[in-house]
């Protein structure tokens, strides 16, 4: 189910504060998971900052529950892009043959952490318990296996239950019918602060393996082909704007609005992903990021592994790099 309604207030309510320029703006219909996540902090700055109206582009934000969800209303036309998911999701379906590209990556590493009830303090203790992950096939999966065999367990050693995202398998965490699942900030540092115990950060075994993307409709950037490319630009300028010094407060206020969450939790949020350099700085994909997630994706027999880098992203405008 879309949740039009509220991203299209979110994104009015931040461009009422914006110092956009005047003119008719062209609308992009920007699919985000959820709610209001980290995740997308680089839209929100860019919404809040003008830098999508200096471009003469509005967002109209639409939150999907699950990322397949996201790419099935991409592939459907539904969707223009989707602002950011894992880069495990486009892979897969564009190896099944879905008319959708990655226009550029988001999250360069992941920020996710493997939160646990109060009694488990090591992942070793997780054998035959319950684990919570967003998909099946998507990136928390392949997190899950990179951690799970670094600690000694494989697939039938533990349980394993599908809830789409970060605000739902906290949820689940918090009712018991879960031993442990991954979240994002500034919810892991939420479920911390309830007791809930950090028994591991996934970017500890996966800094090879590309986080996040942001994916588009192969129909639509036919079209809009301007549009396209003011769109990475615009991403461009807000990532550097994160990564300021200067805007630290400002930057932290944003989502914290958005979220409705306790400023102090986003401030962790926003420490963490400097810390880690969690948002991907350049525009030019990693053509070895790429082969690494599809190499770990062949080996759950996720994909075949038969689609090369150069067919991945969007052509003409995304490039590729080592």
């Amino acid at each position: 189910m879309l949740a039009r309604g509220l991203g299209a207030a979110l994104a009015a309510c931040l461009a009422l504060a914006a110092p956009g320029g005047a003119g008719a703006a062209e609308t992009i219909v920007t699919g985000l998971i959820g709610s209001p996540n980290s995740g997308a902090w680089p839209y929100y700055i860019g919404i809040d900052k003008g830098f999508f109206a200096d471009a003469g582009i509005t967002l109209d934000l639409v939150y999907v529950p699950t990322a397949a969800g996201l790419l099935q209303q991409l592939t459907a036309g539904s969707l223009d892009i989707v602002g950011t998911i894992g880069t495990v999701e486009p892979i897969h379906a564009i190896e099944k043959g879905a008319p959708v590209a990655i226009l550029r990556l988001v999250g360069r590493v992941s920020p996710y952490e493997m939160v646990a009830q109060p009694s488990i303090h090591k992942f070793e203790e997780l054998r035959g318990k319950t684990i919570c992950i967003g998909g099946l096939r998507d990136i928390n999966r392949v997190y899950l296996n990179r951690i799970a065999e670094a600690h000694g367990l494989k697939d039938g050693d533990y349980d394993i239950v599908v809830i789409g995202n970060t605000a739902q398998r906290f949820a689940a965490l918090k009712s018991g019918t879960v031993a442990a699942t991954m979240l994002v900030p500034p919810v892991n540092f939420i479920a911390e602060k309830a007791g809930f115990t950090n028994i591991g950060m996934i970017k500890d075994y996966t800094e090879d393996l590309p986080m996040g993307a942001a994916d588009v409709s192969l129909a639509w950037a036919k079209a809009h082909p301007e549009t396209v490319r003011q769109l990475v630009a615009v991403l461009d300028r807000s990532i550097a704007w994160f990564y300021d010094d200067k805007n630290r407060d400002e930057a932290i206020d944003i989502l914290a609005r958005l979220m409705k969450s306790d400023r102090g939790e986003v401030a962790q949020a926003y420490d963490l992903m400097r810390r880690i350099d969690g948002f991907e700085r350049s525009n030019t994909v990693s053509r070895a990021k790429l082969e690494a997630l599809i190499a770990a994706m062949k080996a759950m027999g996720d994909i075949e592994g038969t689609t090369p880098p150069e067919k991945l992203v969007l052509a003409g405008v995304t490039k590729l790099g080592d």
